[in-house]
């Protein structure tokens, strides 16, 4: 390992992160990135520059310290469980990630009775998933090293 270098944990745990975030974000992205692009050529030199470069990141500035909060206060404790219980499969964190990306709006959903709410569910459940797969990944690996050990 570099002196430098992060452990494989939290490397993967990054990775999880960014790839979740990103996923969540695509979505929005697909609006922003067109909209930044084009505030960037408006002919405003002035603003043009930091205004487009902000819309463009904006959806990634939201959805990567969501992603991240939820994959320190629920992941990983997930982790911890399944891992006590001899119970952890790839698909699982998948499934998780699905669930708790999807969980906030669809409790909103059932709570006010705002069916509107429940397309905020499709980017946090996407978002959920793709982290769940990245990281489910991880642990198995691990596992199929510890195991042919």
């Amino acid at each position: 390992m570099k002196p430098n270098a992060l452990p494989p944990p939290v490397q993967a745990f990054a990775r999880a992160v960014g790839w979740g975030g990103f996923a969540g974000a695509a979505p929005f992205l697909m609006i922003s990135i067109p909209l930044g692009i084009g505030t960037l050529f408006s002919g405003d030199p002035g603003n043009a520059w930091w205004t487009g470069f902000f819309v463009i990141g904006l959806p990634l500035l939201v959805s990567l310290p969501i992603v991240l909060a939820a994959s320190l206060l629920l992941g990983l404790p997930l982790t911890a469980f399944l891992s006590s219980m001899g119970k952890e499969t790839g698909q699982t964190y998948v499934v998780g990630g699905f669930l708790f990306g999807a969980a906030p709006f669809i409790t909103l959903v059932l709570w006010l009775g705002e069916f509107g709410a429940s397309f905020w569910a499709l980017p946090g459940s996407f978002g959920g998933a793709v982290t769940g797969w990245v990281w489910g990944r991880y642990r198995d690996e691990l596992l199929a090293e510890q195991s042919s050990d």
